[in-house]
């Protein structure tokens, strides 16, 4: 058995992705990549070495100069990390209440985990989220009120960039074309402020819009919408920042 071979063996017995193993290593993904793949069949000692270390076996082992000095394997017939046959000699050594006890603690433990991953498995599966959607569309013109009461719940596609988002609401008119048309719905993470040049909710003396933040005013994308300045003595609130169309 080759190097690489043996590598990938352990790593599979190990339970370990490449990424994983090059995190707990210290060796650079891309290197790890080469020598699992067998395009690179004479890594450095001190690489082999690291790699060696997190899957518990020895240099001379992985070379095929020694036989493994861990004999011990599970039901699958994998052989046993060296954490794992420590674990296992200790528990033969425990009298028949600690061994009993044990045993308690791992099912426990191990019904624990299963029912989270499966629920995390039916998460993924289901592929959908549901947000606040509502029904009094946010004005890309003239300005409408963001009424709390006039909403449902709506379902997008689960996504990293979706599950930042809060709410959605619905645009209303031309100004912020070209990115934003009349009737999109977008997605907003809900927050008291944004930056300047992004683009928010806001209900500037009672009227909601979508624009984005300049100096003292509202923008429009859409060249042919003038500013909406605002002061001192204006009433402004940010409901957040629009995040996507959905």
């Amino acid at each position: 058995m080759t190097f690489n071979e043996y590598i990938n063996e352990r790593r599979k017995e190990c339970r370990l992705t490449v990424d994983e193993l090059s995190e707990k290593s210290g060796v650079p993904k891309s290197t790890l990549s080469k020598i699992t793949a067998g395009t690179n069949r004479n890594p450095t000692v001190m690489t082999a070495r690291a790699i060696c270390r997190e899957l518990h076996c020895s240099l001379d082992e992985a070379l095929g100069l020694a036989e493994p000095t861990d004999g011990h394997r599970d039901g699958s017939g994998a052989r046993l990390t060296r954490k794992e046959s420590l674990a296992l000699e200790k528990f033969r050594l425990l009298d028949r209440y600690g061994q009993e006890l044990v045993e308690t603690v791992l099912t426990m433990e191990y019904e624990r985990c299963f029912s989270r991953n499966a629920q995390r498995a039916a998460e993924h599966k289901v592929g959908t989220l549901r947000r606040p959607f509502y029904l009094i569309p946010v004005s890309a013109g003239l300005g409408n009120p963001l009424d709390e009461a006039a909403q449902e719940e709506m379902e997008i596609a689960d996504s990293p960039e979706h599950r930042r988002g809060d709410f959605i609401v619905r645009v209303s008119g031309d100004s912020m074309l070209p990115q934003f048309s009349d009737g999109d719905r977008v997605l907003v993470a809900r927050q008291p402020s944004v930056e300047i040049g992004e683009i928010g909710i806001f209900v500037l003396n009672g009227e909601s819009y979508i624009k984005k933040l300049g100096v003292d005013a509202l923008l429009s994308l859409n060249p042919h919408y003038p500013p909406k300045p605002y002061s001192a003595s204006d009433s402004i609130l940010c409901c957040g920042r629009v995040i996507a169309k959905v």
